[in-house]
């Protein structure tokens, strides 16, 4: 917005966005300038405008990449992000580090260093009583893996993310030497058990799930998990990157990443990348607890991945994910959904909201990542990483709120 003399004051600007956004007017005083560009609004049939108002805020250091955020029963939030660095001969060293805020993210903590949590892409999962959960695969190059092949943990906390005990996610069913990824979130049923899902790199890709009674000190519950209909030689994990969840029935339901090179593309199309982040997204559903799971649908187009589902009621679901590739734009986006007595639905062709564009066209992305967490107060915070022109990578959260919906 170009400055003139008949520009309005920052109280009037307040004033009028207190109404426009439920009076948060904390958004108001920097809307004017470019780094709070609004949220777009792409093909609108529920939303009424064509933008968004919201407030961003940058974080961390530079080359910080894919946050992961919650929010703590005291109200602060925390995020995890990682970076990595090459040692020579081959090697890396990938370090997680922990940012806070005591204000529903408007300011940051310096990082807090995390040696000790393996596994780069660190996703935090939190549950009803506070316990933290972070998974994560450390590389095969990184100079800490001693085992010869990609590694899954799974660090976990109860008391807000300052001391970790932490285990590796090695089924014996697994063959050795064969790549392992998990789930990205530690899914809370229902009954206040606990679950993840693990994966076997493929050819014949094997899947497991682990499930704990005691908040997840434990795992003593494990079993082999069957897809329905997947590719004869799919060369891929089936779970590894998948977001869990679970419908009011009890039914669970997997949001999965597949079909890189494309070796699990949309009926009647050919996959038009030639790398992994030209993949995408379908959806599977059990009803025996996580034995057997059937495919749903597909979901969106090639090129979107990372996906996590927050309700934010009235029935209502938001659907974060990242176009990584193919679309003229990246970035992290949203569609808006309905949740069924079994599942969801989510109209990915209407009110596809554009929640961050920071990365300029023609550069590869940046991350994205950006899960949507709802605080206590009703604001939707997404965070993110994006690239520079100059191809350095930086983390941002934005908090929004959902205009009013028909």
């Amino acid at each position: 917005m170009k400055p003139t003399s008949q520009r309005p004051s920052t109280a009037m600007l307040a004033t009028a966005l207190a109404v426009i956004t439920g009076g948060h007017a904390d958004i108001a005083p920097r809307l004017a300038r470019a780094a709070d560009a609004p949220i777009v609004v792409r093909n609108r049939k529920q939303i009424a405008g064509k933008t968004i108002p919201c407030r961003r805020i940058a974080l961390g250091q530079p080359e910080d990449y894919k946050p992961s955020i919650v929010q703590l029963p005291s109200g602060e939030l925390l995020l995890v992000v990682f970076s990595g660095e090459r040692v020579g001969g081959g090697k890396i060293r990938e370090i997680t580090r922990l940012y806070r805020s005591k204000d529903l993210g408007l300011t940051w903590s310096a990082p807090e260093l995390k040696p000790e949590l393996l596994g780069r892409e660190p996703y935090l999962s939190i549950t009803r009583d506070g316990t933290l959960f972070i998974t994560g695969h450390l590389l095969s190059q990184d100079i800490r893996n001693t085992f010869g092949f990609t590694s899954s943990f799974l660090h976990r906390s109860t008391d807000a993310g300052r001391t970790w005990t932490s285990i590796r996610l090695q089924p014996r069913s697994f063959r050795k030497g064969k790549t392992v990824l998990t789930a990205r979130n530690v899914i809370e049923l229902a009954d206040g058990s606990l679950m993840i899902g693990i994966s076997e790199h493929a050819p014949q890709s094997r899947n497991v799930f682990w499930k704990s009674t005691d908040g997840g000190k434990t795992w003593p519950e494990r079993f082999p998990a069957r897809f329905a209909d997947v590719p004869a030689n799919y060369p891929y994990t089936i779970l590894g990157e998948a977001h869990l969840w679970q419908a009011r029935s009890g039914r669970l339901h997997a949001i999965l990443r597949v079909g890189s090179a494309n070796s699990w593309p949309i009926k009647g199309t050919k996959d038009p990348g030639n790398n992994d982040q030209s993949e995408r997204m379908l959806t599977y559903t059990s009803a025996d607890g996580g034995h057997k799971w059937t495919f749903v649908d597909n979901l969106g187009k090639y090129g979107q991945m990372y996906p996590s589902v927050a309700r934010v009621g009235k029935g209502r679901l938001l659907l974060t994910f990242t176009q990584r590739a193919i679309a003229a734009q990246l970035g992290v986006r949203a569609v808006l959904g309905r949740e069924t007595r079994d599942g969801f639905r989510f109209d990915m062709a209407h009110d596809e909201l554009l929640l961050e564009t920071r990365t300029p066209k023609g550069k590869a992305s940046g991350g994205g990542f950006g899960p949507t967490i709802v605080l206590k107060d009703g604001t939707l915070i997404t965070a993110y990483t994006y690239r520079d022109a100059k191809n350095v990578k930086h983390a941002e959260v934005v908090r929004w709120q959902l205009p009013a919906l028909p």
